[in-house]
């Protein structure tokens, strides 16, 4: 019997470039009754110690009770599981022009859609793409189970993740565009290290978000939402029942108290802040110098005047 639309799990991806309040965005909505998130679905990042690495509810990953239970549950599913190694990213074998042409971006939301079509028809590529989504499938309907809950949400920012669940599952997939004023990003990324100048953070900005906009160009109101990273701090109660009218939940539910909810994110290190009050960070004010804002806003102003952004 196939399943009837109630009865299908709903995927949510969100997709932004990194420091953009994913993570926030994470705990917020694993808040709702209904809707689960453990943050990036691809698991810890390589440079990470498993056995030191802290789960968002305090206690070492690796004794933490929900995540025991969810290695028991993917081995009832018959599926090794280690929280060192979730083994759900999108990897994919094959020729660099072939992985270019995996995540790439023909500009073009028709051009877009062929490619994922041809795809689908090549046998090697399709024999790929089908284990890594069999084994993300038993993941994310592990947690579901294990919660609970109706929707999943991930923040791994992962690529090929959202095609790859459209093409090859029956999930309801969604999508939420979360955008961060570039300055704040590029504040981000500098404060953190990361070894990238000013004009060429507002340049990988640019690309990432135009590229998200012409591949969901063509997609449906209930399939498609951009929201900001700014409107979900100022006003997240407002923002977030926009988010729950879009991931098919009574906007007007009630929902638990975020700061008492069970969570186990994984992620950005500000999973483990004592987040008493949601707080706009605009530190990019102080932290970039004058010119290091106008060299952002000259190349990513055009697009942040589209988002709602001021120079």
């Amino acid at each position: 019997m196939k399943p009837s639309a109630a009865d299908t799990p709903v995927f949510v991806g969100v997709e932004t470039s990194s420091y953009s309040g994913a993570t926030l965005l994470a705990f917020l909505l694993n808040a709702h009754p209904r809707i689960a998130s453990i943050g990036e679905l691809n698991g810890l990042i390589p440079s990470e110690d498993p056995a030191s690495y802290l789960c968002s509810c305090g206690k070492k990953i690796q004794a933490c009770e929900f995540w025991q239970s969810v290695r028991d549950e993917m081995s009832q599913r018959g599926f090794q599981f280690e929280v060192s190694d979730f083994g759900t990213e999108f990897r994919l074998n094959g020729p660099e022009w072939m992985q270019r042409l995996r995540v790439g971006s023909f500009r073009n939301a028709t051009l877009n859609s062929m490619r994922d079509l041809v795809l689908q028809t090549l046998p090697p590529e399709r024999r790929q793409f089908q284990v890594l989504v069999t084994r993300n499938r038993a993941l994310i309907e592990t947690i579901l189970a294990l919660t609970g809950k109706h929707v999943f949400v991930d923040t791994s920012k992962d690529h090929l993740r959202v095609r790859a669940l459209k093409m090859f599952s029956p999930y309801d997939v969604r999508v939420i565009h979360l955008v961060r004023d570039p300055r704040g990003v590029a504040a981000s990324r500098l404060r953190r290290g990361v070894r990238i100048d000013a004009r060429e953070a507002a340049r990988q900005w640019v690309r990432l978000h135009t590229r998200l906009q012409t591949t969901h160009a063509n997609a449906k109101s209930n399939q498609y939402i951009r929201i900001r990273y700014e409107d979900l701090c100022q006003n997240p109660r407002a923002t977030l029942r926009q988010l729950y009218a879009f991931c098919g939940m009574d906007p007007r539910a009630t929902v638990m108290d975020w700061h008492s909810t069970p969570h186990h994110i994984v992620g950005n290190a500000m999973r483990l802040d004592n987040l008493d009050a949601i707080k706009l960070d605009e530190r990019w004010r102080e932290l970039l110098s004058e010119s290091q804002q106008k060299e952002i806003w000259q190349i990513a102003g055009a697009l942040g005047t589209q988002y709602g952004y001021c120079a």
